[in-house]
């Protein structure tokens, strides 16, 4: 890792480094529990970069027991950071308790004000229903009392007291991942969460819808483009009508059938899409003095509650609300009634009544008491989800079977008049064209509504400036997503050093945040603290091999130095770093671990087993002990083969002198006058004397260049060669140089090189033998 300073002075200033590792790419992964080509049960994983967040945990309408929730049994939930709940409605919210109180699920849960407020309501109606929902489910016949009920009010109230609020805009962090929320349209409450970690941004929509209603507001459009958009994809291709030509198509509809005196029945949820009908209906019931002989009710037990959660929360409504509040409340109706105990259903009448998709409670029995009367009709006002009596009923079946299995016939009209706040093709194209995202996950759609968006939505896209990846991933199907790392950490180095230099510490990171510490700042500024492991090897040697031993270990290492400890007993320092000695029959070798100590010390151990096995070949090497009598021949011999075996005998050849080019004597003339040039530039020079040994001029092609073998001189070991390789062809001359520097590796012992201090290599050790 390397830093650069700057300035004058003795002040600290903190400096980007940037690791020069190769660059890492991290994989993020979005596996759908449910709601993958399905619309129920919505609860999406997001693992990344060492975090895992579930975004919402809902059940399915159309099943009951277990088999209504998502694939929660597919993911170590102790693993689990965080939760985040769009919104309060069942297939988004309703499996939070089960999650927190019958798993080990141990994260933070968050969600806003009014999502809380309204989903304590709803899911204590959802459980008062569960076992009449439970019995007439034919998927439930064989599980037991227990499976059938997820949880129970004591689960309820449990689970809201883990549950943490966030305000709309207003930034989390938890250890390193940051989050905030955007309006979302869909229902009072609703959110879409922008999750960031490490610089990557996911945005997760729930369900949203652009189109303002008669209280709610748009969903809002993120300024900041997300990395990834998780979306939901209900509709398909599907585009909405109007909304004046949906609230006078459904106003006639409820007309016609009261006029002719039958009773309408609107599934509707307690709590969302009602509020919006009931608007309606009142102000056209105001307006249609004839109509106000026929009554409106509204059959929830939570209408009273509902209406005060709407009151605490009208500031998150629109304008036209807020203004009207000024007067009135406009959610006190002046022609709805609450239906307490039985409708008087003796002639004509409105119901609207939970729940939506006719499940089970007070819309399905006034349906099975309705339908098989042709004055009658069911308007089905919502999205219907597959698997329910509302979805069935949109088909106009001759026959449906009731709760206690009869076979009733269907002569009631059917009308389906969508007001569901879902987004259509034209508002999620808007949408994903308007944040840009480089990566779209689907979700939240039927399997071929969702494949034909996907496809429709990859054509008109190769239109847009930047061209996302679209996938529409089956359940537990994962998505997988490369994002590069940032590098960099914060270091502090002295203002008055100008030049670059190396910078040597401990890289901590922690919630995506990396930090260099010196050693001896380590304890300072973190729980960290460093210790140092001294490690020990003990090898079985005969005399003759422990007098080999110093021999094998001067031809391998440069670096070899004689010392003596306190006992007097000889000791061998390779490297600077691991000490090698002979106690007895055994050889000892010590050294504190690190990187290059652990090399060091594989390879002496080597030697060691080497000369144990071969003692006789250790004990003169020519070519590298300094007590030979030629040092310097086997090297010339050894480049010379070099050269003759890459080019051949008849194109290496001793150099014609007068053929000689300018260039060539101005690039030696400057290399004798600089020394070594493989010094750094911005190191000390150390003053070298150079003899020259060798001069060999090499053919390749039309091709020619010379090559110089010197020995160095001034104190250094009289074994220190360099090569210098002159010619006007470039790639010729860097041929040369890397095959003659390899020569030279191969032909000398390894240096130790010593970052701390720009001094010359220690002296080495001349021959010697341990005791015997």
């Amino acid at each position: 890792m390397s830093a650069a300073g700057g300035g004058g002075g003795d002040t600290t200033t903190t400096t980007t480094a940037t690791a020069t590792a190769t660059t890492v790419e991290d994989v993020m992964q979005i596996t759908p529990l449910g709601a993958g080509q399905e619309v129920g049960r919505s609860c999406h994983l997001l693992s990344f970069r060492g975090y895992t967040i579930l975004l919402d945990c809902g059940i399915h309408p159309g099943r009951s027991g277990l088999d209504a929730l998502p694939f929660l049994d597919t993911v170590e939930l102790s693993s689990v950071d965080l939760l985040l709940v769009s919104h309060f409605h069942i297939d988004h919210a309703a499996g939070v308790p089960y999650l927190t109180e019958k798993t080990d699920f141990r994260g933070r849960i968050f969600m806003t004000h009014p999502t809380k407020a309204v989903m304590r309501v709803l899911l204590s109606d959802y459980i008062r229903l569960l076992p009449e929902a439970a019995a007439s489910s034919s998927q439930s016949q064989s599980q037991s009392q227990s499976d059938r009920l997820l949880y129970d009010e004591s689960d309820l109230e449990s689970c809201c007291d883990k549950i943490e609020l966030v305000d709309f805009h207003q930034v989390v962090e938890h250890e390193g991942v940051r989050f905030w929320c955007y309006t979302a349209g869909h229902v009072l409450g609703a959110a879409m969460f922008m999750i960031e970690i490490g610089g990557v941004r996911v945005l997760y929509t729930g369900d949203y819808s652009l189109e303002e209603d008669r209280h709610l507001v748009p969903a809002e459009v993120p300024k900041t483009s997300p990395d990834v958009l998780v979306m939901e994809s209900t509709y398909g291709t599907q585009k909405h009508e109007a909304r004046d030509v949906r609230e006078a198509l459904f106003t006639s509809t409820v007309e016609r059938v009261v006029q002719r005196g039958g009773r309408c029945l609107i599934p509707v949820f307690a709590l969302g899409r009602a509020q919006e009908l009931l608007l309606i209906l009142d102000e056209y019931w105001a307006e249609r003095e004839d109509l106000r002989r026929v009554p409106v009710y509204y059959a929830s037990k939570l209408a009273t509650r509902a209406l005060r959660v709407y009151q605490t929360y009208v500031n998150m409504m629109n304008r036209h609300v807020q203004n009207q509040m000024d007067v009135m409340n406009p959610f006190r109706f002046t022609y709805v009634r609450n239906m307490v105990d039985d409708v008087d259903d003796s002639g004509p009448c409105v119901v609207l009544a939970s729940p939506g998709m006719l499940q089970s409670g007070v819309s399905r029995h006034l349906f099975e008491r309705w339908c098989q009367d042709p004055k009658n009709g069911v308007i089905i006002a919502g999205y219907s989800v597959e698997g329910t009596l509302a979805k069935k009923l949109m088909s106009e079946p001759e026959e449906v079977q009731a709760l206690d299995g009869r076979a009733l016939q269907r002569k009631c009209a059917v009308v389906s008049i969508s007001f569901s706040a879902h987004t259509d093709y034209k508002q999620n194209s808007e949408f994903v064209e308007a944040t840009s995202p480089a990566n779209i996950v689907l979700v939240h759609g039927e399997k071929n509504e969702m494949l034909r968006f996907k496809n429709q939505l990859g054509q008109q896209a190769t239109k847009w400036s930047r061209r996302p990846t679209i996938s529409a991933p089956e359940l537990g199907q994962p998505v997988l997503m490369r994002f590069r790392r940032d590098r960099t950490v914060a270091v502090s180095v002295p203002d008055n050093n100008k030049k670059r230099r190396r910078l040597s510490g401990v890289l901590v990171s922690k919630n995506l945040r990396g930090a260099l510490y010196a050693d001896d700042e380590l304890a300072e500024s973190s729980s960290l603290s460093v210790a140092t492991l001294e490690q020990r090897l003990r090898v079985r040697l005969a005399p003759a091999a422990a007098a080999a031993l110093p021999a094998a270990l001067q031809n391998t290492f440069l670096d070899v130095v004689l010392q003596h400890d306190k006992d007097d007993d000889a000791t061998l320092v390779v490297c600077g770093c691991v000490k090698v000695k002979v106690v007895d029959d055994r050889l000892e070798l010590v050294w504190r671990a690190s990187p290059f100590a652990d090399l060091v010390a594989d390879a002496a151990a080597c030697c060691a087993l080497q000369a144990r096995a071969f003692p006789q070949t250790n004990i003169a090497a020519p070519c590298c002990d300094s007590s030979s009598a030629d040092v310097v021949a086997p090297v010339v011999s050894l480049v010379r083969t070099a050269l003759v075996e890459q080019f051949g005998d008849d194109n290496v050849n001793p150099p014609d002198e007068k053929k000689t080019t300018e260039k060539q004597k101005k690039e030696e003339k400057k290399k004798n006058d600089d020394g070594d040039t493989n010094v750094e530039e911005e190191e000390e020079e150390v003053p070298r004397r150079r003899t020259e040994l060798l001069k060999l001029q090499v053919a390749h092609d039309e091709a020619r260049a010379v090559c110089t073998l010197f020995q160095h001189e001034d104190d250094l070991p009289a074994y220190r060669f360099s090569v210098d390789v002159a010619s006007e062809d470039d790639a010729l001359r860097q041929r040369l140089l890397k095959l003659l520097n390899r020569v030279l590796r191969a032909s000398t012992p390894l240096e130790t090189y010593y970052p701390q201090k720009k001094t010359k290599t220690p002296p080495r050790a001349g021959p010697f033998l341990f005791p015997s």
